[in-house]
C-alpha cells in the first residue's frame, strides 16, 4: 500500500509512505484514546492533521514500512524489483511477461525476468517482479474464471488463453476492490470495516464444495508450495 503525502510547512516535496502488510499486518485509524490503549502489536503510530492517528499493527513483526521521496524508494532493494501494477498493467505488457519478453518495472528497475516455459502459470503469476499486488486468493480465482488449470505449463498456453487469463485477472481485481477485499479471520480496513469479497469467491477456499460453473466437485493441490483450489474439468491441463 502507498500513500501519497502532500507537501506541508517546510517541507516543499511530496514523499511516499508505503506499508507491506505481509501475514499479520494491518492499518487503523484510531482516535487519541483508543490509540493510549492500542499498545499491543502497535509497530508504528503517525499522527494526522484531524487529531487522529495512523496506526499499523503487526503481531508477528513480518510487516515492513518505507517513508521517503521517490529517489529514496526507488533505491530500496525490495521495492526496485517489483514488476508492474497488476491492475495497471496494459495487454502488450502483460503478453510480453508471459511470453518470457523484457519490459520495465514501475519503481524504475530494467527489465522483466524471462518466463521459465515449463514453469506452472501459478507460479509464474505469484511472483512479485513479474506483477506486483496478485496474491493466492487473486491467483486462484482468475485462474477459475479463465478456465486454466493451475499447472498449465506457460509455454502450452495459446494466445486466446493468455488474452482470457488477462482479463480474467482484471476482472478479479476490480470485483474484489469494489468489494473491500477479502477480510479472513481479525483482518480490518483502516476504519474497521470488513471486506466482503470472501463471501463471493468462486475457487479460493472451496475446496470440497461444488464448481459454481459446472456443480462438480472443487479439487485442492499444492502448487508451487501454496495451497490451490480449482475445477479439475473446467480447468483442464
Amino acid at each position: 500500500m502507498f500513500l501519497h503525502l502532500s507537501p506541508v510547512g517546510k517541507r516543499k516535496i511530496s514523499v511516499k509512505l508505503a506499508f507491506h502488510q505481509r501475514m499479520s499486518g494491518r492499518l487503523a485509524v484510531l482516535d487519541r484514546n483508543e490509540v493510549e490503549k492500542a499498545t499491543k502489536h502497535a509497530r508504528i503510530r503517525i499522527g494526522l492533521d484531524n487529531n487522529k492517528f495512523l496506526v499499523f499493527f503487526d503481531p508477528r513483526k513480518f510487516g515492513v514500512a518505507w517513508y521517503g521521496h521517490d529517489k529514496v524508494l526507488n533505491k530500496d532493494k525490495y521495492l526496485n524489483t517489483l514488476g508492474p501494477d497488476a491492475l495497471a498493467v496494459s495487454w502488450q505488457e502483460f503478453n510480453k511477461r508471459l511470453e518470457g519478453g523484457r519490459g520495465t518495472h514501475s519503481m524504475g528497475s530494467t527489465g522483466s525476468p524471462q518466463a521459465s516455459s515449463g514453469q506452472a502459470i501459478k507460479s509464474f503469476l505469484l511472483k512479485q517482479n513479474i506483477f506486483a499486488g496478485i496474491g493466492n486468493i487473486v491467483v486462484d480465482e482468475t485462474l477459475w474464471f479463465a478456465k486454466i488449470h493451475p499447472q498449465k505449463k506457460i509455454n502450452h498456453l495459446s494466445l486466446k488463453q493468455r488474452r482470457a487469463l488477462f482479463l480474467a485477472l482484471k476482472k478479479v481485481l476490480k470485483r474484489s476492490i469494489a468489494m473491500g477485499g477479502s477480510s479472513m479471520r481479525d483482518w480490518l480496513h483502516p476504519d474497521q470495516g470488513r471486506g466482503e469479497y470472501q463471501d463471493n469467491w468462486r475457487a479460493y477456499g472451496r475446496s470440497g464444495q461444488k464448481c459454481y460453473r459446472c456443480s462438480r466437485i472443487l479439487k485442492k493441490s499444492i502448487v508451487g508450495g501454496r495451497g490451490t483450489t480449482y475445477c479439475s474439468f473446467c480447468q483442464r491441463v
